[in-house]
This record gives structure tokens, sequence and C-alpha cells, in this order.
């Protein structure tokens, strides 16, 4: 399997930024986190297919893991 085959991803939806937090802190105590990609909507991606967004969310995940 590839790493993203063994990837989580949750996408949440009208989540305040506090509530977001709190899923990223039960992320991190359980240690789900590591391989576990958790995002909010935007106005913006309300609009992308779904394939898209997992998509550019893999992207940016391998970004942020390039400048660690």
């Amino acid at each position: 399997m590839t790493d993203r085959e063994n990837r989580k991803i949750i996408i949440v939806h009208n989540f305040d930024k506090g509530e977001y937090i709190d899923v990223l802190k039960v992320l991190e105590s359980t240690g789900l986190a590591k391989k576990t990609i958790v995002a909010r909507t935007t106005p913006t991606t309300m609009n992308w297919k779904l394939k898209d967004l997992i998509a550019e969310l893999f992207l940016e995940d391998e970004e942020i893991k390039k400048n660690r």
C-alpha cells in the first residue's frame, strides 16, 4: 500500500476554530493524528468535487511534510 492508501481524511463542515482544534487534540491523544489529514470546508471548497478536494489535501500534506 502507498502512503496515500494508508492515510485517513476527515473533512469537517460548520466547525468553528475551537471545535476544529478539539478534533485535532482528540486525534493527537489517540495517536491517529500521524496518519490522518483533517480539513475544514471553506466557501471555495464547497464548490469542489470531492475527488479534487482529496487530491488537494494530499498535495498540501506532502508540502507540509517537506517543510518540516
